[in-house]
This record gives structure tokens, sequence and C-alpha cells, in this order.
């Protein structure tokens, strides 16, 4: 019966990051995708990126890699290379180009961000919100601020609180929710009594912004941007002087309004209940009576600090405003009676807001705001079992408040997934799970069936942040099951699936990075390797019995040695070197020569001897005497051991239950061997077939057994030959020093052909291990010593890195020092030119795996 799994999951917003340059028609692009992001569910955490020369700002990378966008909404037209850097980098789930604004270059309009599927409305958190809100006299108890079609509504009002109207693209408000909520429109007194103008007479209007200021400051109306942010996670990010004040913006500047959006993204999420980010201009900071509005809006909704639990914190700041001109409208508004300590800060430009990279490193997606005394956790556990999950119904948590089939809860969402993986996990780190790459996109080999499949193209699967899956839904089509693959499944969707139609996309103007090889597939070394491991019980009980250097050398005194001692090699060697001066290369083409050679060999190996087929048991005891008495000295133990314990005899009776775990999985086995006086044939009889009479395999003359045998252990054949021809010894260390470096997620899959055109029969590259660590693709090349690595090696691990695109090659080398040295330093510059990392392993004595007893595991 299968193992039965956990799974986890946790609802969240759509993420999307908005990129766009500094230009004549930037503000317009700024209007637009404002609008749009009131109009989603946590839309008001979206990241605006500024370009510079076509492409992002280098400074930017950093913040848009921790942000790990769903979306990338693009305003400026990158380069093919760029977008390909951008799906490596960032794992979308699409990139959009909006391109300019055709016709209409001045109309917000024509920049309004579209999507295949419709995100999840801001205004869906409406219903959870009359929860927490006070009704005031008659009406519905939530006001939402809106500009009627007559009027010119300023960025002030569109920035800092957006309209019904400019996000919705219409002034309808749906009858299903007006028990709740209704529309507070700005409307001229002029154009409510010009009947011309189509207003109706019960509308709840409101003369002028500067009313609905009004309004919003006394806690009588909300807004859009409010809606967009409420009950909605985002990453936490702490950054010093960003993250403890109130944000206060003066400038209509492009850097000031990218600044004042951003700037929302570092107020902790315990105040996501607010607005504690507000954007004015320098005119409106003269006029005496928007500033008593103002003062009054900052003193009741103030409440950020530097977590310190004091008092309020406010930060004036501007792009375009020189340090005089900030002071004076701090001045200007402590003489308002402005509560808290004020500051005033000129800013260089929108590269100021990035965070470093260690507030970046500990970023955390916590708890949503208002869910109560005791919210539900982040993440929702269910269980299931290989291959399809069916897990728990997703939906955010304030859905639970709107009617059903409600128009402004019908969008999508994300659902983020984390899986366990039936494998060995990291030593420390609890379960094993499923933490996807950026780089090797595997995300689209997990199969997703939705119920009641919607009639239009879904958002792709995605890597989403920390690894996990995502998946994008809505409450009319919920997550049926996901069927998880197995390991090789994933990476050779993840090298050979992936971008398989990308030059077919291309041709409708989607660029995505194409497939990187045309086909993968074990290769012959890879049943070596599953062998051993099925045999010996998984990856952890390979690596306890092979490691072990007593039973490593026990198996190599049987022949389970991946390679010669040098000096066995050593006169081969120096026949060739007295060959060099008359023949100074040998030609495999010719005949004569191909014999010179194969005599070589073979003469090498007449000298050398053969390996034992069985050990004495009374032998492996000695031996294991001694092994433990050098161990002793080289680790002496401080202080007096236990005197009522037998700390030896322990030791001692570890090699019979190491021996007995290893006849138990077939890796030796336990035996007498008699030879026939009749015929003199050596005859094996195992442990399991002995009888009091013994018959020879050959003359079939009977014998007695006898009465004291000595017992012999041999190795199984297969495990010989693994060890011995296929390294299977090099590729259980790099495994097993893998494993014990990673924290949360290990994933591999043993040695690889990998083909470069659909047609070729035959492999055109071979890797030894593919390993998923944390989320981190590893490409291997393994040796099991130095003599065994040619320089010609190094560079097909350069080449097939540089396909491949792995965040790390690693070649590892069993075998202390370092040799061709010249040939690592090359290899590990030209990876780094790409984009890679390098990296050389080899053994070192702090990890050396001796121990006094033996392992046994169960």
């Amino acid at each position: 019966m299968a193992r039965e799994l956990r799974g986890w999951a946790r609802p969240r917003p759509i993420r999307i990051a908005f990129l766009i340059q500094e230009g004549e028609y930037a503000a317009v692009a700024l209007d637009a995708i404002f609008a749009d992001c009131y109009s989603r569910w946590g839309g008001r955490f979206s990241l605006v990126v500024p370009c510079i020369d076509g492409r992002i700002s280098q400074a930017y990378w950093p913040w848009l890699e921790t942000f790990d966008p769903d979306l990338i909404y693009s305003y400026v037209s990158l380069s093919r290379e760029d977008i390909i850097e951008l799906h490596e980098r960032l794992c979308p789930a699409k990139y959009t180009f909006h391109g300019t604004g055709g016709d209409h270059p001045d109309d917000p309009s024509s920049y309004r961000p579209s999507y295949e599927s419709k995100p999840l409305s801001s205004l869906s958190t409406i219903f959870r919100s009359a929860r927490y809100t006070r009704v005031r006299g008659e009406g519905a108890a939530v006001q939402i601020i809106d500009s009627w079609h007559t009027e010119s509504a300023t960025r002030f009002l569109t920035d800092n609180f957006g309209t019904y109207r400019s996000s919705q693209g219409s002034g309808m408000f749906p009858s299903d929710a007006t028990g709740i909520a209704s529309l507070l429109t700005i409307v001229s007194p002029d154009a409510q009594a010009d009947r011309h103008r189509g207003v109706p007479r019960d509308l709840n209007a409101i003369p002028n912004e500067m009313a609905a200021f009004v309004a919003f400051a006394e806690g009588q109306a909300t807004s859009l941007a409010m809606a967009s942010q409420l009950f909605a996670p985002k990453l936490e990010i702490q950054a010093g002087r960003w993250s403890g004040t109130f944000n206060l913006v003066v400038g209509d500047s492009f850097p000031d309004r990218v600044m004042f959006w951003n700037a929302r993204l570092f107020i902790p999420s315990w105040l996501d209940s607010d607005l504690c980010c507000f954007r004015i201009t320098p005119e409106q900071a003269e006029d005496n009576d928007f500033v008593q509005v103002l003062v009054s809006l900052i003193n009741r909704r103030n409440h950020v600090n530097r977590g310190s639990g004091g008092q309020p914190q406010l930060a004036i700041r501007s792009c375009s405003l020189d340090p005089g001109h900030l002071d004076a409208i701090r001045q200007r508004l402590a003489t308002a009676r402005l509560w808290g300590a004020v500051q005033a800060e000129a800013i260089t430009g929108p590269d100021a807001l990035v965070p470093t990279d260690e507030a970046l490193s500990k970023a955390r997606e916590g708890n949503r705001f208002g869910d109560g005394l005791f919210p539900r956790a982040d993440w929702m556990e269910f269980v299931w079992t290989r291959p399809t999950a069916r897990p728990l119904a997703t939906t955010p948590d304030h859905l639970v408040d709107a009617p059903p089939r409600q128009v402004f809860a019908q969008g999508y969402w994300g659902t983020d997934y984390l899986f366990e993986y039936d494998g060995p996990g990291p030593r420390f780190g609890g379960n094993n799970r499923w933490i996807l790459s950026r780089r090797w996109r595997m995300a689209q080999a997990f199969q997703v069936r939705l119920a009641n499949t919607p009639p239009h193209a879904l958002m792709p699967l995605r890597r989403s942040r920390g690894g996990a899956l995502a998946v994008f839904h809505n409450a009319d089509h919920p997550i049926d099951t996901i069927t998880v693959p197995i390991a090789d499944g994933a990476f050779y969707f993840a090298l050979a699936q992936d971008g398989r139609w990308a030059a077919r996309a291309e041709e409708y103007g989607q660029i995505e990075p194409p497939s990187k090889v045309d086909w993968a597939n074990p290769s012959n070394e890879a049943r070596y390797l599953a062998g051993v491991l099925g045999m010996a019980g998984g990856l952890l009980p390979a690596s306890s019995f092979l490691l072990h250097p007593f039973l490593r050398g026990f198996f190599a005194r049987l022949g389970g040695t991946p390679g010669l001692q040098l000096d066995k090699v050593k006169p081969t060697v120096d026949r060739l070197r007295k060959l060099a001066p008359r023949l100074p290369a040998f030609d495999l083409r010719g005949e004569t020569e191909r014999e010179a050679l194969g005599a070589l060999i073979v003469k090498a190996a007449k000298s050398l001897k053969n390996p034992l087929h069985f050990v004495k048991y009374e032998d492996m005891k000695r031996g294991w005497k001694e092994h433990r008495a050098a161990y002793q000295a080289a680790h002496p133990q401080p202080g007096k051991p236990d005197p009522s314990v037998d700390w030896d005899k322990l030791e001692e009776d570890s090699l019979d239950a190491s021996l007995i775990a290893m006849r138990r999985r077939q890796m030796v086995f336990q035996g007498h061997q008699w030879t026939c006086s009749n015929c003199h044939h050596r005859n094996w009889v195992d442990l399991g077939g002995l009888v009091p009479e013994l018959c020879c395999e050959v003359c079939k003359t009977v014998v007695q057994a006898p009465v004291a045998i000595d017992w012999l252990f041999r190795p199984n054949e297969f495990l010989i030959e693994s060890l011995r021809d296929h390294s299977v010894l090099s590729l259980v260390w790099v495994l097993t020093v893998l494993l014990e470096r990673s924290r949360s997620s290990f994933i591999y899959t043993g040695p690889t052909w990998f083909g470069f055109r659909p047609d070729s029969e035959e492999p055109d590259a071979e890797a030894d291990l593919l390993v998923l660590s944390d989320g981190q693709a590893i490409l291997c090349e393994v040796k099991s010593s130095w003599h065994s690595l040619r320089g010609s090696d190094i560079r097909d691990l350069v080449n097939l890195a540089k396909l491949l695109r792995p965040d790390l090659a690693l070649l590892a080398v069993m075998e202390s020092g370092i040799e061709l040295q010249a040939e690592l330093t090359t290899a590990k510059a030209d990876l780094e030119e790409v984009g890679v990392g390098f990296e050389l392993l080899i053994p070192h004595a702090e990890a050396h795996r001796d121990d006094p007893y033996l392992p046994s595991p169960d």
C-alpha cells in the first residue's frame, strides 16, 4: 500500500509586476497601472519596476526576484535576450508586452492591462469589511469613493484612493452588493442639476474631491485603494526607515509616483488596514484648508512607528523637491498641529527604495490582516498518496462572507502547493518536499484537473515563491486533482519538454525559452545506481554501508573498487614513456598499433593480483578489532567511560549486526566452502542451503557436513560490478554530501543521456547526476579519482552546463588534493560569465565517515 504523504496549500492574490520607463506617456501608463491594481485583490501590493534604456534597472533585479511575480506586464519593448533572461530568473506564468497607446496615447484606457484570466476583484473584500464597519446613519455600511464621468478626476484622487469607474470600467454597481456597500460619487452641483448629464436623482453624491477627501479622513468613506489591500498576504520586508514611517510623498513626477507606490510594500502587515502612504502636490501643501484635512487624516490614521510602540512617525519625502522646500512643508504641517515625530528627506530616485540584500533574504510572507483573534493558519495541511492528490478546497478567507456567485467574487486567485516527496530527506529538515527550481521549469510536469473545466485558457502552472507549485483557479472551477510526477519525469520535462513549442509561440509574438535538449533518457549507468540503492534499501542505508571506511575496504578486497591504485598503473605508464621517443602517439585506426596497445594492457593486467572471492569471518573480526584500535588512538575520548557499560563489547557486536543487515539485503552472502575429495571441485553452500549431507555440484559425491564451520562471506556480484565498473560508490558519495547540505528538499535522478537532435539515435552528452537541492538545480560530473579525469571531461561539463543552464555545475572527484588547476580556473570563469556557478567537490578530513560502530539500519 502506498505511503500516506502530506501536502500543504495556501491561497493568495495573483502577483503582478509592471515594467515601465520614464517618458512622454509614462504618467498616463501609471494612471492605468494604478487603476488596474486598485481593481484587484492584493493589487496594492504590486511592484512597479522602472526601466532604463529599454532594460530593467539593475538595482531592481534582486527585489524583483524576491517579489516573484506570477505575471509580468511590460510597457517597455525588451529585447529577445532580456525576455529570455526574465523567464530564466523569474519563471513567470506569462510575460505580456502592452505596446504603445495606439491612436489615443494620452488616454489611460489605452494602457489598461488585459488578462486572459480575470483576477479576483478588490471589491470581493467589502462583504467582510462590512462586518468591521460601524453603520453611521442611513445607507450601506461601506461607502466607496467614485467620480462621475462628467468629472475630470485628478491624480491626487486616482493615485491615493482610486475610483470605481476608472478601475471597473463602469459606473454600474451590482444590485446584490448594495445592501452592504454603495458608491459615494463626486459630481458637481451643475452637472447634477443638468438633466442632459443623466445623473440619477437618488445618486449618493458629494460636490468635489475635497469633500471626498474630508469624508475619507473622517472615516465616513473608504476607497478601492483600501479594498485592494485588505485581507491579502504580502511579502514582509523590513526596510529600515521605509518600514518605520508613514510616507508622505510630495510631488507628481514619475520618480515621485513610483516611490509613492513601491514604498507601501515596506509597511508591516499589521498596518495593512490603512493607507500608510499618501501623495500630494507642492501646490496642495500651500493650501491651508487642504493642510488641515491632511493633518486630520494623518493624526487619525497614522499608526506607523519603528516597532518600539512609541509615537507615530511621519516622513515627508520627494524625488523632485530640494531639502529646503521639504523642510518648509514639515514646518507648515507642524503648525497645523500634526502629532508624532516628523522628518523631511529628499530622495535621489526610485533606486533609493531598493531593499538591501540582507532585508530581502529575511523577507517572509505572513498571516493576513483581519482574520480575527484566531486566524486560519497560512498553510492548510492535507494527506495524499502517490501519484494523485485531491487537495482541500482553497478559497481566500474573506470570500466566506460573499453571496454565492456574486460578481465581485468570480475572479481568479493563486494557490501555492507544497508536496511531500517520498525519498530520503534532509538530515535536519524534517519532511522532504518538492521545492521547484526557477531555471529547470518543471511546474507543468504536474497535471492539474479543475472541476467544471473552464471554456477559456488558464494561466500556466508555475514555480511560486519558495519553490511551491502555483495553480490559478476560481470559485466556479476549484481544483479537483493534482498528479505529482516522479523525479525522472520532472527532470526530463524541464530539460526536454518545457519550451518545445517556443518557436511556434514566437510566431504569435510570445517569446519563451526554448527546450534545452531534444530528448533525455536514463543512461546505461542509471540501472546500476538504481539497483544498488534498491538492494540497500535507499540512499541512506547504501551510504552508511558503502562509505564506512572498514566496509569500504571490505568490498575493495572483494574487487569492489572503482579504480586501480596509482602504484598499479605506474609500470604501464613507465613502459609507455619508453616508447614515446619512437612512438609519440598510438593511432587507434591502425591494426598494428591497436595490437601493440592491447599487448601493453594485457601485460599490465597479468601483474595485477586477483581480488578475493570471499572473506573469512575470523579475518573480519580481527580486522575490525584492529580498525577500532586505530580509531581510538586517533580519536581519544575525554574523561572516563561509564564502567557499567561494556563499550568494547557493543563495538565488537556491531560487526555481526552489520553483516546480518547486509545479508538480509543480499549485499553479501554467508556460507561455507568445501573441496570435494573426489574431483577437487570447490563447492559453495549458502547459509540457507546448509544440510547434514553435502553433495558435490560436479561429481555428486556426498559427504557429511562438518561440525565446526569456518563461515565465509562473499559479495553480491551485481554490487561488485557496480562498484568496480560503474562508479556507483562515487555517485553515492556525491548524493550523500548533497543530501547533508540540503535543508528542506532533496530530489535527484541518476545518470542521464541527452540528445540534441530529434533524429539522434546515439546520445550527444551524458550527465552523471541531476539534483534539485532546496530549489537549486545542480548538474554533476562525478569521477572516482583524479587520474580518471581528463581536461576534455571538464570542457564537456562546461559545454553541457551552458546548454542546460543549471544554478550550479558540480565537478566531484572522490580523491583528496587538486589537479588540473588551470582547467578548473578556466571552467569557473567561463561558467560565471554566463551566470552558472561552478564548484569542485573533493573529500575532506572533517567529513570522514569513520565510526567505532558499524551501521545496521533497520
